[in-house]
């Protein structure tokens, strides 16, 4: 009876299409051929189907979920979502230290969203690529959490620091220790902003960098063999900016804030 119920519910992209635009409440069949672009054939015989399990419910010429029915729905939806994820990237993750994320995160990770890898062009190899320069230049408050050093950042978050941009970042010892050794007077001018906040992480990130603003979430990991390449993922969803807060929040709740050097 479970794997009945199991094939019931996954093996028709209607059928599993069908229970989840149902959360949302009561639709009649015009509302769910428009919803699933299905005509009434198609769909009549996915809903008997549904109905003879007892997940949904005819009334009032509306289809709604059962009791039963909305329980399995909200439990499919996660799991439905974290697949959309790593189906959309599966190339991405199969070569990424995804164990790199923390547990808590690694959970969550069906709020990132839809994503997409961007990239710098051949002649800016070893600059951000410039969909992510672009956006991170259009911020108004800046959160990341990085494991590496690149030079371009000195100068250009002073930058952005000056123009009131609220920035809260998050490096490891080594990455701290090159930018007070080699930039020490960008670095203090840049903890002397009160818009500023510097924190030291004194274990291993894992993780390349994330990078979470008002409008947009990029994160990057390294490969499985430990190498990184120059890129971004970056999604936009308000689920995806939540998810690169709490990762902040997580790396935050055990690092040393820098009030001078």
């Amino acid at each position: 009876m479970q794997l009945a119920l199991l094939g019931t519910i996954f093996l028709s992209d209607k059928r599993k299409d069908l229970l989840l635009i149902l959360i949302d409440g009561p639709m009649g069949i015009d509302d769910i051929k428009r919803e699933l672009n299905v005509t009434t054939s198609a769909i009549m015989t996915q809903i008997k189907i549904l109905i003879d399990h007892g997940l949904v419910v005819y009334a009032n010429d509306s289809y709604f979920l059962s009791n039963f029915g909305e329980v399995i729905a909200r439990k499919m939806l996660p799991l439905v979502k974290t697949l959309q994820v790593y189906s959309e990237n599966m190339e991405y993750w199969d070569n990424h230290k995804f164990s790199a994320i923390p547990e808590p995160l690694q959970d969550r990770i069906a709020e990132i969203g839809s994503c997409s890898l961007v990239e710098p062009d051949l002649n800016r190899m070893y600059e951000l690529p410039k969909d992510l320069e672009d956006n991170i230049a259009e911020a108004k408050s800046i959160m990341e959490v990085s494991s590496y050093f690149s030079p371009a950042y000195t100068s250009k978050y002073l930058g952005y620091a000056k123009r009131g941009v609220k920035m809260s970042l998050i490096v490891t010892e080594p990455v701290f220790e090159r930018m007070r050794d080699e930039y020490k007077s960008i670095l203090e001018e840049f903890i002397s902003i009160s818009n500023v906040d510097l924190y030291v992480y004194h274990d291993d990130i894992g993780l390349a960098s994330c990078i979470v603003t008002d409008k947009f979430l990029s994160f990057a990991l390294f490969f499985k063999n430990g190498m990184y390449h120059n890129h971004a993922m970056m999604g936009y969803e308000k689920s995806a900016l939540k998810w690169g807060e709490a990762l902040f929040e997580y790396f935050k709740a055990t690092s040393l804030y820098v009030d001078g050097i």
